[in-house]
């Protein structure tokens, strides 16, 4: 499995997403509209991050899943929970302090019939990339606020996003 996608599921106010095979940072602008607007409703909605089926997942799409820790904690929501089988994600996780926002769990869910969130935005213009910019620039600040280690980490990195962003005003 080489692409990656990420489903979607909900029973309730508990939503299921379930990310797959090699998740990258061009699909990160329309994750995260969606999730946004997942957490634009009345109730605050519970979240359960299935990434069980993962092959890669990048720091951007690491750094949404900070958000959503950040914005769940600022709406007064519970926390998250990733699920995740095996291999060297968990310890990726509890190295970038994800353990300290999310409930971790070792296991794979029951199969629940799930519906594709919206395909990623083609990345040809150049508001596109735009888009894309700055949603990796907002995931990676993310990951820096969740620890001293993960500051540390990125901070080049985000410093990096930030000079291109400049060049490109």
């Amino acid at each position: 499995m080489a692409d990656g996608s990420v489903l979607h599921a909900s029973s309730g106010p508990v939503h299921v997403l379930r990310y797959l095979g090699e998740v990258r940072y061009p699909m990160a602008p329309s994750l995260a509209r969606f999730v946004d607007e997942l957490l634009q409703q009345a109730s605050i909605p519970a979240f359960v991050i299935d990434l069980s089926a993962v092959e890669t997942i990048d720091s951007t799409n690491l750094g949404l899943l900070a958000r959503l820790a950040n914005r769940l904690r600022e709406r007064g929501g519970p926390r998250a929970t990733i699920i995740v089988d095996g291999g060297e994600l968990p310890e990726v996780l509890q190295t970038m302090a994800f353990d300290e926002v999310f409930d971790i769990v070792r296991e794979s869910p029951p199969q629940a019939e799930t519906v594709p969130t919206p395909e990623p935005v083609e990345i040809d213009e150049y508001l596109d990339r735009q888009a894309v910019g700055q949603t990796v620039l907002e995931a990676h600040r993310n990951l820096m606020a969740m620890s001293e280690h993960n500051r540390e980490v990125f901070e080049e990195v985000v410093a990096a996003f930030e000079r291109q962003d400049a060049a490109n005003d």
